[in-house]
């Protein structure tokens, strides 16, 4: 791989981070959201599920526009629409209002993952995808985390929710930056559909286990509820029922996010070593002790502790499932990036707002518990999902 195309990786890993800068900002701003509207858990979630939908259910539609004719001309101006359609957030008056800008948000995000994912793909040779799809998470999850940290800085400032105006600037950086690469996103993305055409016309054609994609996209769709979740009711049960700071409370959701960073590019690392089974299986396994202790510890250290290794564990498998499902499927990779990165962490949206429904009926306290058994679940149904032999253990 040439230091150009893994440079073009970088910019779109970048993007990729200013365009999920908002999905780490929102939770810190639901609270504060929840206050001026006076919302109910259930309406909370509904704000999540908007989101989650409009940004990563509908994706697959946006992969499979893009199987069949390649946009990376778009990526640059979706990374900069997030960021501005997040700048409106803190200015609008109604909660009608705020769910439209949501809306709006999501869908600029929803056209920029599968584009930019399939592209990662096509610029990395066989010994470096999972690796360069671990940068390109990795921009991602680092997004979640500046973001969450960037707006627990402004919301502290004089001005309070109308600094999300701030979060425009980051959206017309990287659309300069992106553009530097334009030409390196066509190129690859010309030769892959010339490779696609030359395959289709020879009549080559990939056996794909339906059963075994499902179960993939169930397992995403388990771990995305759980990883939601906790950053969504995360600073409303420590605010609530553990009587934090609201500050220290907001800081857990970064520390949460930050240790998902580093989950998410060791966990592509070691897959090409360990195979994807032992990434996926051995992720879920680790993560059932620190989302266990969540509700179970007091001091400061060691919640601090626990909600770092939950967001290690959680989503360290990350890389290893958007590659997996695109080895699946090699003939749409589009599409792939489309259900794992999309629709099946979409609909992890859906599972939040059950989640937000049992809180209203339950509380927060059981809401924490169950996490625990989605998250054994979860563990569960790894064990039947198939391995491309491309992408078993290595020695």
């Amino acid at each position: 791989m040439n230091r150009t195309s893994f440079m073009a990786v970088i910019s779109l890993a970048i993007g990729h981070l200013v365009t999920d800068l908002q999905a780490g900002a929102l939770p810190i701003v639901l609270p504060h959201l929840k206050e001026l509207f006076s919302l109910s858990y259930a309406q909370m979630a509904a704000i999540v599920l908007t989101q989650n939908v409009t940004s990563s259910v509908i994706q697959p539609v946006f992969g499979y526009v893009t199987d069949k004719r390649s946009l990376p001309t778009l990526l640059p101006y979706c990374a900069a629409l997030a960021g501005a359609g997040f700048a409106a957030i803190g200015w609008v008056t109604s909660y009608a209002l705020l769910l439209l800008t949501v809306i709006i948000i999501g869908v600029s995000s929803a056209s920029y993952h599968p584009q930019a994912s399939k592209t990662v793909n096509f610029l990395s040779d066989e010994n470096s995808k999972a690796q360069n799809m671990g940068l390109f998470s990795l921009g991602g999850n680092a997004g979640m985390a500046a973001g969450s940290m960037m707006m627990t800085f402004l919301i502290g400032l004089t001005g309070g929710l109308h600094n999300t105006m701030y979060f425009v600037i980051p959206g017309i950086l990287v659309f300069g930056y992106m553009m530097h690469y334009m030409s390196e996103y066509k190129r690859v993305n010309i030769e892959h559909s010339l490779k696609r055409a030359a395959a289709k016309a020879q009549g080559v054609a990939t056996k794909l286990s339906y059963f075994g994609l499902t179960l993939l996209l169930f397992f995403i769709f388990m771990r995305s509820t759980i990883h939601t979740g906790i950053s969504t009711y995360l600073p409303s049960f420590f605010m609530k029922f553990r009587d934090a700071d609201p500050v220290f409370a907001s800081l857990l959701v970064t520390v949460f996010l930050l240790g998902g960073v580093a989950g998410t590019y060791i966990g592509a690392v070691l897959s090409d070593k360990l195979g994807a089974r032992a990434i996926i299986l051995g992720s879920m396994v680790l993560s059932i002790p620190p989302i266990w202790a969540l509700d179970k510890v007091y001091t400061e250290f060691a919640i601090v502790a626990a909600v770092a290794l939950a967001g290690f564990f959680i989503i360290g498998s990350n890389a290893t499932t958007i590659v997996l499902a695109q080895t699946m499927l090699p003939n749409n990779v589009g599409m792939a990036a489309g259900l794992t990165i999309g629709f099946s962490v979409g609909l992890g949206g859906l599972g939040v707002t059950i989640l937000g429904v049992a809180a209203d009926n339950f509380g927060l306290p059981f809401v924490m518990q169950l996490l625990t058994w989605l998250s054994i679940g979860a563990t569960l149904m790894t064990v039947k999902i198939p391995i491309p032999e491309s992408l078993r253990k290595k020695f």
